[in-house]
């Protein structure tokens, strides 16, 4: 329910990882591969290099950086150039997000940007073409200070003239969003588009609904599992075990999804040896105590009962797929603990560890495409994470980023284009 917050009168934004996203890893998988890195290592020898916080706080500038990067990676001047575009190159701005800062500013709200980020930023926003969709622009490499620190959401609350109660602020990484509301502000974790209009509506603020047109030739819907059909469990139920566990916050997150479970996901590890990784990590006597300890917390019932009966009632008008990044067992789980056949249920199974490749990885949307029989604007995919939404229509695949079954079947009903809805489907 939304909360009645007419105080609410500001609004800042992060850039990278909300105005700005890596929509295709391609180029850094081609950097990795050419200048034999490690899989994710062309990240680190950027966002891990010991002087990328020092371009964040403006102790030395973007040239200097780079020209650092390209020693440790042993490359001359112009390979180092080379690198830098490679890096970027599948990075997008997020047209719809600026159209609903622009609203947002046309409708009275005061917009802000406060981004940890070199100086050079303010050329880039320029380039873009979106600075004028920010009142006040507040950038960590202009100002010598990084969030989490208190004092930048000082700073940007000062140049709004705004007070932290009446001010939103949007990010995507929990450590500061969790800082922002230790300063007052309200603070909405950035998990795409869909999510975001729900918990800035939830925060009082007055935002439009998305535009739709309904999609002709659409024929196939591919649904995601978990954060769709299966419920996954919130930031509250987290933040409750990492207390119960005495970890430090994110760590469960990191332990539970991270590197180990993109190993299994893909089918490089077994479920046992995971639920070891697991139990080491979380100081656990062994294997067996890894899977008692994720039997309890993913314990509950969780499945989206409206979901399965959208899936049910598009079963024979549409060719569906079940595109899912989870270990071997899913299905067989999945019918134990919620009666539901997957096999039953879809015309296609892909799961991520029986075929090798995950999601956001477009060769797991090609393989899903070509199993279906169809071309990529044939096709919706409804899925949770922002990422594969992101990756899927970068291929022409229209979406669904799913945020709870009212909301997101209402909108798939409507690119459908289906008058009555999907309950009209049944009658």
């Amino acid at each position: 329910m939304a909360m009645n917050n007419d105080a609410i009168r500001t609004v800042i934004f992060d850039f990278g990882g909300v105005l700005r996203r890596t929509v295709t890893r391609a180029p850094r998988r081609e950097l990795e591969q050419r200048l034999g890195l490690e899989p994710d290592g062309a990240s680190e020898a950027v966002f891990g290099s010991p002087r990328w916080d020092d371009v964040q706080l403006g102790r030395i500038n973007i040239t200097e950086f780079w020209a650092d990067v390209g020693r440790r990676l042993g490359l001359d001047a112009g390979e180092s150039d080379e690198f830098r575009e490679a890096f970027w190159s599948g990075d997008r701005l997020d047209e719809d997000l600026v159209a609903l800062i622009r609203h947002l500013r046309d409708a009275g709200y005061r917009t802000a940007l406060l981004s940890n980020a070199p100086a050079g930023l303010r050329l880039l926003l320029d380039e873009l073409g979106i600075a004028d969709a920010f009142d006040v622009t507040v950038i960590s490499g202009c100002e010598g200070l990084m969030k989490p620190d208190p004092a930048i959401f000082e700073l940007a609350l000062a140049r709004l003239g705004a007070r932290a109660d009446e001010a939103v602020f949007v990010d995507d990484f929990r450590v500061n969003v969790a800082a922002a509301r230790q300063v007052g502000l309200h603070a909405a974790r950035f998990r795409g588009l869909a999510p975001l209009r729900k918990q800035l509506r939830e925060l009082g603020v007055r935002v439009p609904d998305p535009a739709l047109e309904p999609l002709p030739d659409i024929r196939a819907i591919i649904f995601d599992w978990g954060g769709v059909v299966e419920e996954l469990t919130g930031d509250a139920h987290l933040a409750e075990w990492e207390q119960r566990l005495a970890l430090e916050s994110g760590m469960l997150a990191r332990v539970l999804w991270g590197q180990v479970w993109r190993q299994l996901s893909v089918g490089a590890i077994s479920e046992d040896e995971y639920a070891a990784r697991v139990a080491e990590r979380l100081g656990l006597p062994d294997w067996e105590a890894g899977r008692r300890f994720m039997a309890e917390f993913y314990a509950g019932d969780r499945f989206y009962q409206p979901v399965a009966a959208a899936i049910r009632a598009l079963r024979g008008r549409y060719r569906l797929a079940l595109l899912s990044n989870a270990p071997p067992g899913q299905a067989e789980r999945v019918r134990e603990q919620f009666g539901f056949d997957i096999h039953a249920e879809f015309d296609l199974y892909i799961n991520s560890a029986l075929v090798g490749l995950r999601k956001p990885d477009p060769a797991i949307f090609y393989l899903t495409l070509e199993r279906l029989g169809v071309e990529p604007g044939q096709a919706v995919l409804v899925d949770d994470m922002v990422y594969n939404v992101d990756a899927a229509r970068e291929l022409g695949i229209h979406t669904v980023q799913f945020v709870d079954p009212a909301t997101s079947l209402a909108e798939l009903e409507s690119l459908l284009g289906l008058e009555h809805g999907l309950a009209g489907l049944t009658d």
